[in-house]
């Protein structure tokens, strides 16, 4: 099981740092994916800042848990909380104006699944457990 909590705090902290990556370099690179663009520089610091700068910390903080055993747990703990929580916002978003691109309904899924995981890894490894290597 640590194995396949290493592994998985890798994958999701890497996808998570190269898309805070792609939203620092250009929004509009993934924005464009989707129908949307920013439309002016407000809106280009926004996406720059909360899914550039944000995403690239806690990308940073999760896949610092594959190295850092003593922080392996605080690593797991993010990922569910980061990843819930954008599967709360997409499922709340659904509820409120229906559904969005079959690309962000693709996300959503990846974002709950991931949290069960996560989720389950918490619950069923023990905080000391994951200070093993």
């Amino acid at each position: 099981m640590l194995i396949i909590n290493r592994y998985l705090l890798i994958l999701v902290g890497v996808t998570i740092i190269l898309i805070g990556l792609a939203y620092c370099v250009d929004p509009n690179l993934l924005l464009e994916r989707y129908g949307l663009t920013t439309s002016n520089v407000s809106e280009d610091n926004v996406y720059r800042g909360a899914y550039g700068g944000l995403f690239l910390t806690l990308g940073f903080a999760i896949t610092y848990g594959f190295f850092s055993t003593s922080f392996r747990y605080t690593s797991t703990m993010i990922a569910a909380l980061f990843m819930g929580g954008f599967a709360a916002g997409r499922v709340a978003s659904i509820v409120s104006l229906g559904m969005p691109h079959e690309q962000i309904v693709g996300l959503l899924i990846f974002e709950i699944v991931t949290t069960l995981a996560f989720a389950w890894l918490l619950v069923t490894l023990p905080e000391k457990t994951h200070l093993q290597t």
